[in-house]
């Protein structure tokens, strides 16, 4: 993906291109090395900290704790970071994230 994309759950998965806009499926984070995990119609609570996501990632059943329904989101999370992402964003707009396409 060039560049990459993330997306609410109404944007489609594929290789992201500046002519077809489309979220990654495969993000890795190259700083805690983990596969990012998302989750289409979710948003993370207020609450969540870096702790929480250190303990609990990759267990669905107890991220599941912090996840809130909003139809047209994606919650997106690795082991040190997490989104919750509405609408088409480029990721090189968020200088936080250490996310990368792991390649299709």
């Amino acid at each position: 993906c060039c560049p990459v994309y993330l997306g609410g759950s109404s944007s489609p998965y594929g290789i992201g291109t500046n002519i077809s806009k489309r979220t990654c499926d495969q993000l890795r984070c190259t700083g805690c090395d983990f596969r990012v995990s998302l989750f289409n119609d979710y948003i993370w609570d207020q609450s969540c900290d870096y702790l929480f996501f250190r303990n609990n990632m990759p267990e669905i059943s107890k991220l599941r704790a912090k996840m809130i329904k909003k139809k047209g989101a994606r919650a997106y999370a690795c082991q040190c970071s997490w989104r919750s992402i509405d609408e088409l964003t480029d990721l090189q707009t968020d200088q936080q994230l250490r996310w990368v396409c792991g390649k299709h």
